[in-house]
């Protein structure tokens, strides 16, 4: 019976925590407490301005932060070398003595005179004895006298990442004082334009859901997209050999790529390319993910690089998460994050790209044998 009763009691316990936690929104990224109207911010221009100035204000921030990190670093650093100029000075002084030792003993011709009683001497035992000493001497002298070149360089070194350091600190401090300028720029503007809204209450509401969406979600789903097309890159080298894509002419391979042969290889692949797609077209490549009523559009161009090596560097040139625009900062930080350029020497090791073009729904790389 107390068996039964028990039972019932912890099936009771399971049945309301499972209504409790499917009363919680779960997934890889958490859900704002308001669904963001995108249909109709993307009709309103005033919504959208709104929403725009409120997601440049947040990457502004974002980019404070990364400039303040950098800021610390640089003071950080800059102390380290401080440090270490100090040290090698004061080892300066020590070497500048034995240096000035050894000047001076060749000035008064104290080497000379070791010289003279080698050349003079009259026996075999007295002149080996002579010639080690006069080589331990001549070791002794080029130890010392080298060691102190090499404390005078890596002084001289020193001081020129410490001036280097100072002015990139400089510069560090600037452009944080300048975002924190234009940040509250953006925010005055912000304010003054939901306060002469229609529905102030309802606009700042919109801002701060907008301002957890982004941050929760947004940000999420954009490194998604950009994670798939540095994937999408790693496997550009099997896509041309599994599709005979290059041809051969001579010492010359021309490789051809179709967006729409690219994207079905991607999806056999791996289901993360289900929602996403490449689209080439006059000079442009655009990457287009599209889940979940979320869009992002990544759009950049080629640019033939030789050093550090021979490479397709991608540059983002537009990026836009539902219709909104992204500051170059954060372009540029997606950039360094994820790796989406091709390089030739993947596909062969003794090839590299010489020319490259993309016209509608193709690009086009011509390659080389590199002898």
């Amino acid at each position: 019976m107390r068996l039964g009763k028990r039972a019932t009691s912890a099936c009771m316990r399971i049945l309301i925590f499972v209504l409790i936690a499917s009363a919680i929104p779960f997934s890889s990224h958490a859900q704002p407490t308001e669904p963001i109207p995108w249909d109709t911010a993307n009709q309103s221009s005033e919504m959208k301005h709104i929403l725009q100035q409120s997601l440049s204000i947040q990457e502004l921030d974002a980019e404070i932060a990364r400039v303040t990190a950098r800021e610390n670093e640089a003071s950080k650093q800059r102390q380290l070398l401080e440090a270490d100029l100090q040290k090698q000075q004061e080892q300066l002084l020590l070497k500048q003595k034995d240096a000035g030792r050894v000047l001076r003993s060749y000035y008064v011709g104290e080497r000379d005179l070791i010289l003279e009683a080698i050349l003079s001497s009259g026996e075999i035992s007295d002149l080996f004895l002579l010639l080690n000493y006069y080589s331990y001497l001549m070791d002794s002298d080029h130890r010392i006298l080298s060691g102190y070149q090499a404390n005078v360089q890596r002084i001289d070194q020193l001081r020129n990442d410490q001036a280097l350091l100072e002015k990139e600190l400089s510069q560090v401090r600037i452009n944080l004082e300048n975002q924190r300028k234009r940040v509250i720029e953006l925010q005055h503007k912000l304010d003054t334009q939901i306060t002469s809204s229609s529905d102030p209450e309802a606009m700042k509401k919109l801002v701060e859901e907008f301002t957890k969406y982004w941050q929760s979600v947004g940000l999420f789903e954009v490194r998604h997209y950009f994670r798939a097309m540095a994937d999408a890159m790693q496997k550009l080298p099997e896509f041309v050999k599994e599709n005979g894509n290059m041809k051969s002419n001579g010492l010359q391979y021309t490789l051809r790529i179709k967006d729409s042969e690219l994207n079905e290889f991607l999806r056999q692949q791996d289901s993360m390319f289900d929602d996403f797609e490449f689209v080439f077209d006059k000079g442009i490549v655009t990457a287009i993910g599209d889940r979940e009523g979320l869009r992002v559009v990544v759009q950049g161009s080629y640019t033939l690089e030789q050093e550090p090596e021979n490479a397709l560097r991608f540059h983002v040139d537009h990026l836009q998460f539902n219709g909104l625009e992204l500051a170059e900062s954060t372009r540029k930080q997606l950039e360094e994050q994820f790796d989406l350029s091709f390089y030739p020497q993947q596909l062969v090791s003794f090839i590299q790209a010489t020319e490259i073009t993309i016209d509608k729904n193709e690009m086009v790389v011509v390659l080389k044998v590199s002898l």
